[in-house]
């Protein structure tokens, strides 16, 4: 007797695990952590979403930093992926829709101001580049090794609102120098420098008040300096 329903206890769990769909690649690729940060600068919150499924939607675990910086993502309790991720609220109503566009960042509708971004997390990385509060003083440098450049950020009046003027002070490396950079622009997650007669350098957040670069070659950060 013992052994039949050990029997039918396993055939029972063999025939229900039978029928479940795999699930899509687009949702494994999606797994995970994410920082959601809008282009106001303000910081943003995390959120992990897994392949667990919530009814016809999959789990969405926003932390509690959420709930004072982002209280829409807070809400969040699944999401989904339809040309991008979408987030919903326990009662089914869409909280926020991310699209891709050429650059492959995620993020929400211009027309309906702040820009969510949504991005894999760093280590140090809560806001996205903002820039207004990237004014002040910066040096490009191998990563932790020693000035190569400084850097000074400001505002000049025929700057736009993503807009910066760049000044390289002395001692510049050659290689740097050779760039004439001499403006930075925000564009969606990333920052970039802009020189003559096109040089440019791209750079994204890499911690609380530095920036790496995003091409290959020699590695290059960008730090403020006190």
């Amino acid at each position: 007797m013992r052994d039949r329903l050990l029997a039918a206890i396993l055939l029972l769990a063999s025939s229900s695990g039978a029928g479940a769909a795999p699930t899509p690649s687009f949702i494994k690729d999606s797994v995970g952590e994410w920082l959601i940060a809008t282009d106001d600068g303000r910081p943003g919150c995390r959120v992990t979403l897994s392949a667990e499924p919530a009814g016809k939607l999959w789990r969405a675990t926003p932390a509690e930093a959420c709930a004072a910086r982002l209280p829409a993502v807070a809400r969040a309790s699944a999401w989904d992926y339809q040309s991008g991720i979408r987030l919903f609220a326990p009662d089914g109503k869409m909280l926020l829709e991310f699209g891709e566009d050429e650059t492959t960042i995620m993020k929400t509708s211009f027309e309906a101001p702040p820009v969510h971004f949504m991005v894999r997390t760093k280590p140090g990385v809560e806001r996205a580049p903002y820039a207004p509060a990237l004014v002040g003083s910066w040096v490009l440098r191998r990563p932790g090794g020693p000035s190569l450049c400084p850097l000074t950020l400001a505002r000049s009046p025929k700057d736009g609102e993503t807009e910066l003027t760049l000044k390289t002070g002395t001692p510049c490396d050659p290689a740097i120098a050779r760039l004439k950079l001499d403006s930075v622009r925000v564009e969606d997650f990333t920052l970039m420098l802009y020189g003559k007669p096109e040089t440019s350098l791209s750079l994204e957040p890499s911690g609380p008040e530095s920036f790496a670069k995003r091409e290959g070659g020699k590695p290059l950060e960008m730090v403020r300096t006190p």
